[in-house]
Order: structure tokens, then C-alpha cells, then sequence
């Protein structure tokens, strides 16, 4: 090879290093350092503390061998290091078949949760954690689907991906062969699940608060997400962007903190939150429902994606902000 061929692979080589290292640096999870103490003492405070865990917990599960199925719901494009010995899946996993729907966005059946759960190797009584990278809305809605199944020991990964890595936990090793088990839902219910017609009843009545978890370009029209039939807002809906739930290092906010948001808001009410397929809206959810302990809290499956297609597609139901 002569020197010319040399100095051309080198710099090919180099430019496919620099390039993987800043498809890394733009796509990979951002660490974060989160003191465990403090986490913990955070969580203890919590209306119902058992559906969060930190990673330092997680990995003393881990370690002990306990009965503990890990599952990361992490964008495939992505160049996220999944924790070692998890199980790694995205939303087409635990979204309806194409098809089913007019519409995109809405959950699976419970026989197909009771698939993937089985294909992990998890049984009602496992241990169950559920985490998420930068943005951890896809970790709460996993939560979300799996507490409709009635599985008692569903946690969360409180700043998911980002404080395990920041931890300097092992990762890279994920979707371990287990041996399958036939996983069956314990008590399987649609009480945390709000449908179209809840929420055409929850316009009407006093008794009902609706929160948009969207953005507020989505919440105010002027931006409208892939899979809408047409921008706009829910008649009434309230909007407290999901994020408002976080730190800037992408763990919860305390539980006081939660309260001084939505405390005010939901007292004595009934509420319905949506976002756009129900996934950002999933994490409001469990911040009312696990964090402040409101009751009668539900997810609107559908979100804008069903409300945008019955107002654009059949002019069933009214929208607020919508096209002129």
C-alpha cells in the first residue's frame, strides 16, 4: 500500500471515530449524579413509596438475585447503553397492532402484555422496575399499563437511565435468555383508564378536572404532533406540561413540590390527564396517583390523537383552539 492509501484509511478511520463519538455525544443518555441518600429519603415521603425506587435499591436487588425482572423502554435510535441484565423494548411492543385503530398511539391487550411479561420471564410475584432514558414518560407509561394487569410490584426508576449511568452502574448487557414463564394478569382492570366518552361526560361536569399534559404550542394550537388529526385542545382542559413533574437532572420533584403544582387544582375532584398518545400524560398519573395519593385519577388512553380524529375526521366532539 502505498503512502497516499495509508493517509486515506487514516483519515477514513478517523473520521468514522469522530463521527461514532458525536452520535454518542447527541444521542446518548446524559449522567446525572444524584445523591442516593437523599433520593431515598425523597421517595420515603411519597404517598406510596413502593411504585419508585432509586438506583442504588435497583442494584442491591439486583445483586441479591431477587426476583426482579428490569424493563427500559428506550428508543431503538438511540445510542442509550441499556442496564445490564434488562430487557429493553419500545412502543410498538406495548401499542396497539396497526389496524386495530383508525388512529394511531393507543395501548395493547392484556393478552399481549401477558406475552412480553412472560417472554421476560416475570411472574405476579417478581419485582418489577421500570425505567426510561433523558425523558422517562415512556418508563410511566409501562407503569401505567402494567398496574391495569393488577401486578402488585411494579416500581419506577426515579431518573431512570441517567442517574443509573451517573452512578457509574454497569451497562451495555441487556435482553438476557431467560426461560419463559406464562405470565397471567392477577387482576386485570380498566379502573385507572379513562375512554372517549369519560371525557365527553368530564366536560360537562363540575365534578371533573381535565389536565393537557402536552406543551403549550400543542395545548395553544400553533403546534400540531405527527399522528393528530389537527391542532387544538380539549374544551377546558387546564395544561400543566408533564415536565413540570422533574428536576432538571430528570429526577421527581419532592412531594411537597408536586403539591404546591397540582395540590390546589385537584382537591375534591375527579381528574382525567392526556397528552398526545397517552404516555406524558402516564407520568402525571403517577406523580397524582403514587406520589400525592389522589384518588380517582385516570389516564385518557387515546389522548389527542382519538379526541383530533373524532373532531377533524367525524365532527363528533368539539375543540378549543383548534383550526379556523
Amino acid at each position: 500500500m502505498n503512502k497516499k492509501a495509508i493517509i486515506l484509511v487514516v483519515v477514513v478511520m478517523l473520521v468514522a471515530v469522530v463521527g461514532f463519538m458525536g452520535y454518542r455525544s447527541f444521542f446518548g443518555v446524559q449522567k446525572v449524579a444524584v445523591d442516593a441518600s437523599e433520593q431515598g429519603k425523597k421517595i420515603s415521603e411519597f404517598f406510596n413509596p413502593q411504585a419508585f425506587i432509586t438506583p442504588f435499591q435497583l442494584k442491591e436487588l439486583m445483586d441479591e438475585n431477587a426476583d426482579v425482572v428490569v424493563i427500559g423502554a428506550l428508543n431503538p435510535t438511540k445510542a442509550d447503553s441499556p442496564i445490564n441484565g434488562s430487557f429493553t423494548m419500545w412502543r410498538g411492543d406495548y401499542s396497539a397492532a396497526e389496524g386495530v385503530y383508525s388512529y394511531g398511539g393507543m395501548s395493547n391487550t392484556k393478552e399481549e402484555m401477558e406475552e412480553l411479561l412472560s417472554s421476560f420471564g416475570a411472574t405476579p410475584k417478581s419485582t418489577i422496575v421500570l425505567y426510561a432514558a433523558n425523558s422517562h414518560h415512556d418508563a410511566a407509561r409501562l407503569h401505567w399499563q402494567i398496574k391495569m394487569l393488577g401486578h402488585e410490584d411494579v416500581r419506577f426508576l426515579d431518573g431512570g437511565l441517567n442517574a443509573w449511568a451517573g452512578a457509574g452502574y454497569p451497562v451495555g448487557e441487556a435482553n438476557p435468555t431467560v426461560e419463559k414463564s406464562s405470565y397471567v394478569a392477577p387482576n386485570y382492570s380498566t379502573e385507572i383508564l379513562a375512554d372517549a366518552d369519560m371525557v365527553k361526560m368530564a366536560i360537562e361536569n363540575d365534578e371533573w378536572i381535565i389536565i393537557d399534559t402536552r406543551s403549550p404550542d400543542e395545548h395553544d394550537g400553533t403546534k400540531t404532533k405527527g399522528g393528530a388529526a389537527g391542532p387544538g385542545n380539549i374544551p377546558g382542559a387546564i395544561l400543566i406540561n408533564w415536565t413540570s413533574n422533574s428536576n432538571e437532572d430528570t429526577t421527581l420533584l419532592t412531594k411537597e413540590e408536586l403539591k404546591a403544582i397540582y395540590g390546589d387544582l385537584i382537591e375534591g375532584k375527579n381528574v382525567i390527564v392526556f397528552c398526545q398518545s397517552g404516555v406524558r400524560s402516564a407520568h402525571t398519573l403517577l406523580v397524582l396517583s403514587e406520589v400525592l395519593g389522589a384518588e380517582n385519577v385516570y389516564n385518557y388512553d387515546g389522548s389527542w390523537i382519538e379526541w383530533s380524529y373524532m373532531h377533524y375526521e367525524l365532527s363528533e366532539v368539539d375543540v378549543e383552539n383548534g383550526e379556523k
